[in-house]
């Protein structure tokens, strides 16, 4: 949900303003009769789709083609499995959004670039259109306490386990969290353990805990031998150090005052704050004071942390301004490279945890490196290298962070002995409730092709490993993209002159959304942790 402040940045450049008048539907045309015609048909229709009839909407597809056009299907669509299109009634617009057919239409499945309806697909042939499609209004598998606030909400990507029965809020991972439409899938790698295997093989479960479509490309386990006090750490630019010894700091001095105790041990009693109360976007410090190293000895600082909700928390709310627009909008960033890149204005201003050692002679403090994972669920485990000079065995760190965004478990000092490379490992057998699952297990193994999860999905992901009898660095690399389900409580929330504030001027939005993320702030964590969905095992093939 994550990983998932990746939202919403569009400058004021010709381009842009012409996609966001398209996605913004109206709210800017009302001037001359062209654009009444654009409201009166494509604003109008695409309304209606979302209106509710006696408590149930009629079905409906609105596919966004490649070319920038868009068809609204109404009713009696259907799936063509051996020509691979949609069939179905209904209207097309060009990309100035004129009507320019109305009829029958065949929608070959490789022209479409995302669409939304409120059905879930079940047939295994469906599946490349499940791939690509944002879900409307099925907010049934949520309790009321999600219904109340569905900005805090359960959410953020597949949720790994090495202990099936592990409550989630000790996930092991969670993956791709910043991947929130096709074409921004990415790989992702997250630490799991350290761990002593009596057998050949190892179990993963997978589950898709949230209102999500999860599309999961690759599943690959990264393992590395290590002997007695060793551990393999991840970098954040994702290379791998072997690693030994463990130094706390003796002092760690944040706003509230000594935290060190905190942050002497991974034992989830995390450190965090709330935000500031004028501006979201506010940053503070914590200066980290060790001592006891050695002067020849090259030191990485190991950080445990995950996110707070507030990025949750935005995304959601970016997501409630854009309405029964929200697939025009994610139509856009399919269809616009540059778009795409510049897409994080929220993130970046928000930014990571910025890492600084104090260079002794001068006295001034020296930018290192910064952590920056996203997600507010698994705790990343990462550990950055530093360059710095050790005076009569002592160091100064200081984090800069944003205040209320980040929780911290752990900080330490770790020596690195040397850059080494895992092995990798692809999964050997899928399983649901015992069962082979050879149809998800052969999509692993294809680039390009995705394994489909849908809400209380669960898999066991087996892998073989080297040898038994060993203990292993274990790390989870995973690939692919998710679509957010759209909440039908979001609709009645559309705000796109809320939504062009957030994409045009970040700063001055996030200063006019802290009254009322602050109201919630202190309830988030309660209702995101009670709002996952339930698990229920269902095979790949009912998806």
């Amino acid at each position: 949900m994550g990983k998932i402040v990746h939202y919403m940045k569009i400058t004021r450049s010709k381009s842009l303003c012409l996609i966001l008048g398209m996605v913004a539907a109206i709210a800017f045309m009302v001037s001359c009769a062209r654009h009444y015609y654009f409201r009166e048909n494509y604003r109008d229709a695409n309304a209606l789709l979302h209106l509710s009839e006696k408590g149930k909407s009629r079905v409906f597809l609105k596919a966004h083609m490649r070319n920038g056009d868009v068809c609204i299907l109404r009713d009696s669509w259907q799936i063509d499995s051996l020509r691979e299109e949609v069939k179905g009634t209904g209207k097309r617009f060009n990309f100035n959004r004129e009507m320019t057919y109305a009829g029958t239409l065949a929608l070959p499945f490789d022209s479409i670039s995302i669409y939304e309806t409120n059905v879930k697909f079940r047939k295994p042939e469906s599946n490349r259109l499940t791939a690509l499609g944002i879900i409307f209004g099925l907010d049934l598998l949520v309790g009321l306490v999600c219904l109340v606030n569905p900005k805090a909400c359960f959410g953020s990507c597949p949720t790994f386990y090495l202990n099936p029965e592990d409550h989630f809020h000790y996930a092991d991972a969670e993956g791709f969290s910043s991947a929130i439409s096709p074409s921004m899938e990415y790989a992702d790698i997250d630490a799991l353990c350290n761990k002593h295997v009596q057998s050949d093989s190892i179990s993963l479960v997978m589950k898709n805990e949230a209102l999500e479509t999860h599309c999961i490309d690759a599943l690959r386990l990264l393992v590395y031998p290590t002997g007695p006090g060793e551990r393999v750490y991840q970098s954040p630019d994702d290379r791998f150090y072997l690693c030994s010894e463990n130094h706390s700091a003796f002092l760690a001095q944040a706003q509230e005052g000594n935290v060190a105790r905190q942050l002497a041990s991974p034992d989830r009693c995390e450190r965090f704050s709330m935000a500031d109360p004028v501006q979201l976007n506010s940053k503070e410090e914590i200066i980290l004071q060790f001592k006891g190293l050695c002067t020849d000895e090259e030191y990485g600082l190991l950080l445990h942390f995950r996110q707070s909700l507030m990025s949750t928390y935005l995304f959601y709310k970016a997501l409630a301004y854009m309405g029964d627009a929200a697939s025009d909008v994610f139509a856009a960033l399919e269809r616009d490279a540059d778009l795409r890149q510049r897409f994080d204005t929220t993130a970046k201003l928000l930014g990571g945890i910025d890492v600084y050692t104090l260079e002794a002679e001068s006295q001034t403090w020296e930018l290192q490196s910064a952590f920056d994972e996203t997600g507010p669920i698994a705790i990343n485990r990462q550990m950055l290298p530093l360059k710095a000079d050790l005076e009569r065995g002592t160091l100064s760190v200081k984090l800069v962070l944003n205040k209320g965004l980040w929780r911290l478990d752990h900080a330490a000092l770790v020596a690195i002995q040397r850059e080494v490379q895992p092995m990798e490992i692809a999964p050997c057998d899928i399983l649901c409730e015992g069962q082979r699952e050879l149809q998800a297990l052969s999509k692993m193994t294809v680039d390009g092709k995705h394994m489909i999860t849908l809400p209380g999905n669960a898999y066991e992901i087996r892998f073989r490993l080297p040898q038994k009898n060993n203990r292993y660095e274990l790390i989870l690399y995973s690939k692919g993209y998710y679509l957010e389900w759209m909440r039908a409580g979001w609709i009645k929330e559309k705000d796109l002159v809320k939504l062009r504030q957030l994409i045009d001027d970040p700063e001055s939005y996030l200063i006019g959304q802290t009254p009322e993320y602050k109201r919630y702030e202190r309830q988030m964590e309660e209702i995101f942790w009670n709002s996952k969905i339930a698990a229920k095992s269902l095979s790949y093939d009912e998806n």
